[in-house]
């Protein structure tokens, strides 16, 4: 035997124990088979179709078929998110506050990696300030919302400095299996 058949048999046995190697190996982590993608919702990123001196509503980038719409007015920031000509509002000021609210300027969509255009779950930050003028009496919050085929609500509300982004993400991967809140608590 040549010195070349030689080196493909070696080639063909490496190629062959590299293929046994990584079929017998360890099946990824659950945290590895999700991922994440970013939507803006800052002003400059809407387009705005009403405004007056109460307050404004804008239609923002849209994620995987599901409408965004910003919604500011009363001192407050909402969401109406919006699919298969379906309304789903998530009125944040009766989860979180009644004092004003200002949303983070993204969100943050959940998906199985094979599933880019089946989000799971929606986070979005924000702040609350309960004593108008007061930083001290700001919180921040995470809001998770769950998607599901028949439903889009929030079902948890995490206090930043009471979090890590970890516990934020485990909750938003099991956002499909809790109920929706619907009051402040």
């Amino acid at each position: 035997m040549g010195i070349k058949v030689i080196f493909n048999y070696i080639l063909l046995l490496l190629f062959l124990i590299g293929g046994l190697l990584e079929a017998t190996s360890p099946k990824e982590s659950n945290s590895s088979i999700y991922e994440s993608s970013f939507t803006s919702i800052s002003q400059k990123d809407c387009q705005t179709l009403e405004s007056d001196n109460l307050g404004s509503i804008e239609e923002c980038e849209s994620f995987a078929g599901i409408k965004v719409v910003l919604i500011e007015g009363d001192t407050k920031q909402s969401i109406i998110l919006t699919r298969d000509n379906k309304r789903y509002e998530l009125n944040f000021g009766s989860l979180v506050s009644q004092g004003f609210i200002s949303l983070n300027s993204d969100l943050e969509w959940l998906y199985n990696r094979q599933e880019f255009d089946n989000p799971l779950s929606m986070i979005i930050g924000l702040e609350v300030d309960e004593d108008s003028g007061d930083v001290e009496k700001t919180i921040s919050y995470y809001l998770i919302s769950k998607i599901t085929e028949k439903d889009i609500c929030v079902v948890g509300k995490i206090k930043t400095k009471n979090s890590n982004d970890k516990l934020v993400h485990e909750m938003a991967k099991k956002a499909n299996q809790m109920p929706c809140i619907s009051v402040i608590k």
